[in-house]
C-alpha cells in the first residue's frame, strides 16, 4: 500500500478510537423524568447549580435567562443542552456569562458571581403546538453534566398554533417568484444569439410579480407596529430576516395611512374619519399614498391593491410594485434608446431599483422613479410611431405617467428626476431625429396625453384642493427655506462602496436610509469618456447631456448653487443629500452608453500593441486613484463610522472597487455591470425582511368590548356623525397607527394636512399658529410640572407637534376624545383626573380611561 494510503487508514483508526472513547451524549428524547433519577440528582449536585428565572418566547425565538455555575472552581460551563418536551432544540455554546451578585449572596459562593447568562435559541419550525416542558442541561469541561432548576414561569413553554408559520404553497411561490425570471436570464445567457427570450423574459418577471402578490409576501417593516403595540391581533406569518427600525417612515406613517383607508366607515373615501377629530384628507399623502375612490386614484398604481384584493394581497402588490414597475420600465429603455443586448440591459436595469439606495428607502427612489422613466420612454415612442393608433397608445402612457409623477408629492426627488429625464428626452430626440415623424398623428399622441394627464389631476385637485392649499401655508414643508446646496460630507460617493457595513448599522452620525448609496463608479466612467473622445473625435448629445447633468449635481451637493438659481429652477426645493435618486439613475444610463459601444472600444485597444499597452496602463493608473480617492475619504468619517469598516473588509471594497474601475477603462464593460449587479443586490437583498402579510388585523378583544360597550355619557357630537368613538393616546407612538388600521378613531396621529381646526379649538386666537401649521406627528405627552395653564403646544423638531397636558387638571373634552388610551403608569397620573374614569385595563400594557361630560 502506498504511503499515502497508510497515513489515510491510520488516521481513519485514531478518529474512530477517538469516537469511542468519548462519552455517550445524552439522546434528544430522553423526557425530564429520567433527569429526577436519584443517580443523576446527586451527580448534578457535585457537578454544579443552576437556576432559569425565566423563559420567554416571541415568534419562533425561546430567550432563556438565568444563572449556571460548576461546583468545581477549575472547570468551565461550556456547553449547555435545551429541551422542549422531547425534543431537542439547541446543543451548543452558553454564551458569555455576566455577574450575578445575586447568587454570590444567596448561595454564599463568591467563585459564582460570573455565572448569569442570557440566551436567545430558534424552536424548529415542526415544533407542535401547545404547552411543552422545558429541560436545561449544562455540561462543564470536565464532561460533568447537572440540569439548571426552573422557576414557575418558566416550567412551561407554550408554542402557539401553527398559522402563524408560511404555508408551503406559499414557500413554493416564494421559491419560484425568485426562480422564474434568475432561471430565464441564465439559460439566454448562455447563448450566443440575443435575438429571442426578451418577450420570455418579461413574462417570468411579471410571473414573479403575480407570485409574490397571490402569496402575500411583503419585505415591509409593518411587522414592527403589530407586534410591538401590544394591542393588536394579526396572522401575519414571519419568515426570513429582520424588520428594519429605520424605515420608521413607511411601517409607522405611510403604510397604515393606506390600510386605515379599508378600514373607515366608508372605505377608501377622500376625508378619513379615523384620522383626527375632523379627518384628514388622504390625497396629500405622498410618496406611494393611500387609495381613494377618486378618478386620481388611475395615477396612483401602488394603491391599486387595496381596491382589488384582500388585506394580505394588497399589501404585497403594495409593497413590490414600486421595484417591478420601475425595473420593466428601465429596461425597455434601455433596450429601445440604446439599443443594447436585451440580456445586457436586463442585468444593468436592476442598479437603479434594486440599489441599497431604493431598498433603505423602502422602494420609494423605485416608484417616483418609475413614472418619468416611463414617460420618456413613451415621448420618444409618440414621435418614432408611424401609425395613429401607436401614437395614442404611447400618449396615454404619457399621460398617465405625468399624472403619477406629480401625485409622488416628494419635490425633493421629483424636480431632479425630472430635469434628467427632460434633458435625456430632448438628447433622443436629437440623435434619432432622421428617423421621427412631425405628422398628424403625433399631434394627437400628444393631446391625449396632454388631456389624460390634464383629467387625472384635475380631479385630483377638486378633491384635494382645500388640503393642498392648506398645506402650501404650512411652515413645513410649505414654507420651508431655500436648499443651496453644499453641505454634503466629503465621503458621500464613497457611501456605496461600504453598504455591507453601512446599510446594517445605525448611530447618531449616520442611519441606514441616509447612509445608503450607489456604488459610483464616476472616475472611471470620466476616465472612459476621455478615452471614447479621443477615439471618436466626436460626442453624442446623450453622453454630453448625462455629464453636464451629473457635474451640476455635484456641484449643488459639494459647492452650493446660488440663490437666484435655486428660486428660478426650483432646484432650491431639492436637499442636496436627496440628489442620490436622480445621480444613480444618470450612472446607468452613462454605462449604457458604454455598453452599447464597448466592442468599438475594445477594438480600437486590440489594434495595436502599443495602444494595448496604454490601455492597460492608464486602466491601472485609474484604479488605483479610485481606490486612492475612495480611502481618502472614507477616513474622513467620523471615528465610530470608521471603526466599521475593519482593514481588512476596507481593503476588500476597495480592491473589488478598482477592479470595476479597471474593467470599465478597459472597455470591459459588461463584466464590470454584471459584477457590479451581483455586489448591489448581495448588500441590498438581505436588507428587506420576507413575512407573509396579515389577511386580519384586529384589537384585542378586551380593548375591543371596552370601547364598543355602551356608554351613557358619550357626547351626542362626539364622532360627528360616526358610531366609532374617539380616543385620545397618550405617550405610546405606535398606538396612533395601530389603532385606525383596526378601524378605531384617533384624535392625534400623523397628519400630512395640518389639522388647523382642532389647534384653532386651543387656540383660538391663532397666537401659536407658527408651532402647529406644519406637517406634524402630533402626540399627547402629560406633563405634570405645568403650573399656570393645563395645556402647552410646543413643536420640538419641524416635523412633531406636541400637547403637553397636566394629567389632574385638564380636560379631555377640549379634543372631543370619548376614551383616552395610556399605558399603566401614565393611567396612575390621570388617576386623579376627576373628569376622567377607568374603564378597562389588562393591567400590564394599556388602560383606557372613559371622558366624563
Amino acid at each position: 500500500m502506498p504511503r499515502s494510503g497508510w497515513f489515510a487508514a491510520f488516521s481513519l483508526a485514531l478518529l474512530c478510537l477517538a469516537l469511542w472513547l468519548q462519552p455517550a451524549p445524552v439522546h434528544a428524547r430522553q423526557t425530564p423524568a429520567d433527569a429526577q433519577a436519584p443517580h443523576v440528582a446527586a451527580a448534578s449536585l457535585e457537578a454544579g447549580r443552576g437556576y432559569v428565572d425565566k423563559a420567554q418566547l416571541r415568534g419562533d425565538v425561546l430567550t432563556i435567562e438565568g444563572w449556571a455555575a460548576a461546583g468545581n472552581p477549575s472547570v468551565f460551563v461550556t456547553l449547555v443542552e435545551i429541551w422542549l418536551g422531547e425534543q431537542s432544540i439547541y446543543r451548543g455554546r452558553l454564551g458569555y456569562l455576566t455577574n450575578r451578585p445575586d447568587v454570590v449572596e444567596a448561595t454564599g459562593q463568591p467563585l459564582w458571581l460570573s455565572s448569569g447568562f442570557h440566551l436567545p435559541v430558534r424552536i424548529p419550525g415542526d415544533m407542535a403546538a401547545g404547552d411543552h416542558p422545558l429541560r436545561v442541561r449544562v455540561t462543564n469541561g470536565d464532561g460533568s453534566q447537572f440540569d439548571l432548576a426552573l422557576s414557575g414561569e418558566a416550567a412551561r413553554v407554550h408554542v402557539a398554533a401553527d398559522e402563524r408559520r408560511p404555508s408551503l404553497k406559499s414557500r413554493i411561490a416564494l421559491a419560484l417568484a425568485f426562480v422564474l425570471p434568475l432561471g430565464c436570464l441564465l439559460l439566454f445567457l448562455m447563448r450566443r444569439d440575443a435575438s429571442s427570450g426578451a418577450g420570455m423574459f418579461a413574462a417570468s418577471v411579471a410571473a414573479s410579480f403575480a407570485l409574490l402578490v397571490a402569496a402575500g409576501w411583503s419585505g415591509s417593516s409593518l411587522p414592527l407596529l403589530l407586534d410591538r403595540a401590544g394591542v393588536l391581533e394579526h396572522d401575519a406569518a414571519p419568515f426570513i430576516g429582520q424588520a428594519r427600525e429605520v424605515r420608521r417612515d413607511e411601517w409607522l406613517i405611510v403604510t397604515p395611512l393606506a390600510m386605515s383607508q379599508r378600514a373607515q366607515a366608508a372605505p377608501f373615501a377622500a376625508v378619513n374619519t379615523l384620522q383626527g377629530v375632523y379627518g384628514q384628507n388622504m390625497n396629500v399623502v405622498g410618496m406611494t399614498g393611500a387609495p381613494t375612490l377618486g378618478l386620481a386614484e388611475l395615477a396612483r398604481p401602488a394603491g391599486w391593491g387595496f381596491l382589488a384584493f384582500d388585506l394580505r394581497r394588497a399589501l404585497a402588490w403594495y409593497w413590490w410594485f414600486p421595484f417591478f414597475a420601475c425595473y420593466l420600465a428601465l429596461w425597455a429603455l434601455l433596450r429601445c434608446w440604446f439599443g443594447i443586448d436585451w440580456r445586457h440591459a436586463a442585468v444593468l436595469a436592476v442598479l437603479a431599483p434594486g440599489s441599497a439606495y431604493s431598498v433603505g428607502w423602502s422602494g420609494w427612489p423605485a416608484y417616483v422613479s418609475f413614472f418619468p422613466v416611463l414617460a420618456a420612454l413613451a415621448a420618444v415612442r409618440i414621435f418614432a410611431a408611424s401609425r395613429a393608433s401607436s401614437a395614442l397608445s404611447w400618449g396615454l402612457a404619457l399621460g398617465w405617467a405625468a399624472a403619477g409623477f406629480v401625485l409622488v408629492l416628494y419635490p425633493g426627488w421629483q424636480i431632479p428626476l425630472a430635469y434628467l429625464m427632460g434633458l435625456l428626452t430632448l438628447a433622443q430626440l436629437w440623435n434619432t431625429r432622421a428617423r421621427l415623424h412631425w405628422r398628424w398623428a403625433q399631434w394627437l399622441g400628444l393631446l391625449v396625453a396632454a388631456a389624460l394627464a390634464g383629467l387625472l389631476l384635475w380631479s385630483w385637485w377638486h378633491d384635494a384642493r382645500e388640503a393642498i392649499v392648506a398645506l402650501a401655508r404650512t411652515v413645513y414643508p410649505g414654507q420651508r427655506s431655500m436648499e443651496l446646496g453644499g453641505y454634503v460630507e466629503p465621503w458621500h460617493l464613497s457611501k456605496g462602496l461600504a453598504n455591507l457595513v453601512m446599510l446594517y448599522e445605525s448611530s447618531q452620525w449616520s442611519i441606514p436610509s441616509d447612509a445608503a448609496g450607489h456604488i459610483y463608479l464616476l472616475i472611471p466612467l470620466a476616465v472612459a469618456t476621455l478615452a471614447r473622445l479621443f477615439l471618436r473625435r466626436s460626442m453624442d448629445a446623450m453622453v454630453l447631456v448625462l455629464w453636464l447633468f451629473i457635474a451640476f449635481v455635484l456641484a449643488h451637493m459639494f459647492v452650493g448653487i446660488p440663490e437666484w438659481l435655486g428660486r428660478a429652477s426650483l432646484w432650491g426645493k431639492a436637499p442636496a443629500f436627496r440628489l442620490d435618486v436622480a445621480l444613480g439613475l444618470a450612472q446607468v444610463f452613462l454605462l449604457a452608453c458604454f455598453l452599447k459601444e464597448s466592442q468599438a472600444l475594445q477594438a480600437w485597444q486590440t489594434g495595436s500593441m502599443a495602444r494595448t499597452r496604454g490601455m492597460q496602463w492608464l486602466a491601472g493608473v485609474t484604479a488605483a486613484g479610485f481606490a486612492w480617492f475612495h480611502w481618502r475619504a472614507l477616513g474622513m468619517m467620523p471615528v465610530p463610522m470608521q471603526d466599521w469598516l475593519n482593514p481588512a473588509l476596507l481593503a476588500l471594497v476597495l480592491a473589488a472597487g478598482a477592479w470595476l474601475a479597471y474593467l470599465l477603462v478597459r472597455g470591459q464593460v459588461w463584466p464590470c455591470v454584471a459584477a457590479c449587479a451581483v455586489w448591489t443586490l448581495a448588500v441590498s437583498l438581505p436588507f428587506n425582511p420576507l413575512w407573509q402579510a396579515p389577511a386580519h388585523v384586529s384589537l384585542v378583544p378586551e380593548l375591543q368590548q371596552a370601547l364598543h360597550a355602551p356608554v351613557a355619557n358619550v357626547g351626542a357630537d362626539a364622532g360627528k356623525g360616526s358610531h366609532m368613538p374617539l380616543v385620545a393616546v397618550v405617550s405610546e407612538d405606535l398606538w396612533v397607527s395601530a389603532l385606525p388600521i383596526s378601524g378605531v378613531r384617533v384624535v392625534n396621529g400623523f397628519f400630512y394636512d395640518p389639522p388647523l381646526r382642532f389647534w384653532r379649538g386651543l387656540d383660538p386666537q391663532g397666537r401659536l399658529d407658527p408651532i402647529y401649521n406644519r406637517y406634524q406627528f402630533m402626540q399627547i405627552k402629560l406633563r405634570e410640572d405645568l403650573a399656570d395653564a393645563d395645556f402647552e403646544i410646543r413643536s420640538p423638531r419641524m416635523d412633531s407637534v406636541i400637547l403637553d397636558v397636566q394629567p389632574e387638571r385638564f380636560d379631555f373634552n377640549k379634543v372631543q376624545a370619548d376614551f383616552v388610551l395610556a399605558n399603566p403608569q401614565d393611567a396612575r397620573l390621570l388617576a386623579a383626573n376627576p373628569r376622567l374614569e377607568l374603564q378597562k385595563t389588562d393591567g400590564m400594557r394599556w388602560a383606557l380611561l372613559r371622558v366624563l361630560r
